[in-house]
């Protein structure tokens, strides 16, 4: 029963078939041709397939011409380049400019500075043209933003990489894969946070226009004057340095001279390439904790090239002498340099003048002006009374005039 369903169902589709061959007029040459309807039949559904594969054809052959046809219209265009042939050229002029194309990843730096109505009075706030153009020479692929200290942006970039000066470059994490990094360049930069890097200007010899922070009194320095005074003097030093040596005596002379209106406080730094700066800061420590730092601190800076060269024990050996002439407690100077107690404090204060960019000895901080190296006396006088008159309102102007009208 089944069987003859079907069988009257194929007769009723090549009827179907027949019409529709009849009303498109093509009986009299299937005929004359001595075909059979179902050969007929057969051809007609392979005709379909074909049709259906060369329009998919068609498809995928104009996608591809459509591709080349940007590539090679552009080209000749000079309207732009689709990515294909950029691949098959270094280089191409467009609307007058040439184009060269890099290896190196898109690098991109944050100058952190100050608005153009501050530059004026802080031009050293924002890198001179020449530096900026050195950059990008040896990083060509550079990308250059300007970022306002006192704009959002520029107090986001400020807390989150702990930035306490301007200007402050900070690179992306690309620079890493550049040739100028990879270079002899990796001693210019700190890295930050995973994030990027930033540029030491003093590892490189550049300016700093001002300080946003400037650095703080932890309870274990040791300091000289009024812990409140408005004027405070940080003296970064190392006693093993021979222009510290020269210099110390004369800071703590001066700062004394002021009274009660500034504080000094000294803060150790010492030196990777002087062997022995690390047990002397540790000795002084030891002798701070006995109320004789800068006591101590005069014996080592006095007496630099007796124990500079020595092997650790001779030079520590020679640390106890010194304590003893002081008068100290031995058992507890002795223990106190034996164990290193103080090592940590000391490598905290060295952290402390690496987010400064502080990289040589002496370097002072005069509330928030900076001077690497040793200050000439007079000029040292000279800072810190403008300090002191700062903080007091005192118009340097007025002065001047009173005291000339005084003379007449």
């Amino acid at each position: 029963m089944q069987e003859d369903n079907n069988k009257q169902k194929e007769e009723e589709d090549k009827e179907d078939k027949i019409v529709e061959i009849i009303e498109e007029e093509k009986v009299e040459e299937i005929f004359e041709e001595g075909k059979s309807i179902d050969d007929v039949i057969q051809e007609d559904i392979q005709k379909s397939k074909q049709q259906n594969y060369l329009a998919i054809i068609i498809l995928l052959l104009g996608a591809l011409l459509g591709s080349l046809f940007v590539d090679v219209a552009q080209f000749v265009s000079k309207k732009g380049y689709s990515p294909k042939a950029l691949k098959e050229t270094n280089i191409f002029t467009l609307d007058d400019k040439t184009w060269v194309a890099y290896k190196e990843p898109i690098v991109k730096l944050d100058v952190l500075t100050v608005s153009d109505e501050d530059l004026k009075n802080c031009p050293t706030c924002k890198p001179s043209k020449e530096v900026m153009d050195l950059f990008k020479k040896v990083m060509p692929t550079l990308v250059v933003n300007e970022i306002d200290k006192d704009s959002e942006a520029g107090k986001k970039m400020i807390a989150e990489y702990n930035i306490k000066s301007v200007p402050a470059l900070v690179f992306s994490k690309d620079l890493e894969k550049t040739d100028f990094y990879n270079g002899e360049a990796k001693a210019l930069f700190d890295k930050i946070n995973d994030k990027g890097y930033t540029l030491n200007l003093s590892a490189l010899g550049l300016p700093i226009g001002e300080y946003i922070e400037t650095p703080t009194i932890d309870d274990n320095n040791a300091t000289i004057g009024n812990k409140d005074a408005k004027v405070k003097i940080f003296l970064f030093s190392d006693h093993q340095c021979p222009f510290c040596a020269k210099f110390f005596d004369e800071i703590v002379t001066t700062s004394k001279s002021f009274g009660d209106k500034v504080v000094l406080v000294y803060k150790d730094l010492p030196l990777e390439f002087h062997s022995q700066s690390m047990n002397a800061a540790i000795a002084g420590e030891c002798a701070k904790d006995q109320g004789k730092f800068w006591e101590m601190s005069q014996r080592l800076y006095n007496t630099q090239k007796q124990w500079g060269n020595l092997k650790d024990d001779k030079a520590k050996g020679f640390f106890k002498q010194q304590a003893k002439r002081l008068g100290l407690d031995m058992e507890k100077f002795d223990g106190c340099l034996e164990n290193g107690e103080h090592k940590d404090s000391i490598e905290k204060s060295k952290k402390e003048a690496e987010a400064f960019g502080i990289t040589g000895t002496p370097s002072v901080f005069i509330n928030d002006q900076f001077v690497p190296g040793v200050i000439p006396a007079d000029k040292l006088k000279e800072m810190i009374q403008a300090e002191i008159d700062k903080a007091e309102g005192v118009d340097k102007n007025t002065e001047e005039t009173k005291k000339t009208e005084e003379t007449k």
